[in-house]
């Protein structure tokens, strides 16, 4: 099975919404220490591959909320633990 690789910057937006639930876009510029438009490649391309989803922002309907997939949520500590295992056993 061939793996798929995340966008520069992708795993820090994912860590962010899985910690703080869903954001705007300016809300994850903010928490993230990323250049904008690394930020915005990076939404555009989670959201192609269906691991962030969009939702109307009622308050301001010029910007959307993003969130993570629930069944990305799901396994996403696994995914973050395993890739950090495999890091671990790499430098030994």
């Amino acid at each position: 099975m061939k793996r798929r690789k995340l966008p520069r910057g992708g795993e820090d937006i994912m860590k962010v919404l899985d910690m703080s639930g869903p954001m705007t876009q300016k809300q994850i510029l903010g928490s993230v220490d990323q250049p904008e438009r690394t930020v915005r490649y990076g939404i555009r391309r989670l959201l192609e591959k269906g691991i962030l989803k969009k939702m109307s922002n009622l308050s301001d309907m010029r910007s959307v909320y993003y969130y993570l997939d629930l069944d990305i949520r799901a396994n996403f500590e696994f995914l973050v633990s395993s890739k950090n295992e495999v890091e671990v056993s790499q430098s030994n």
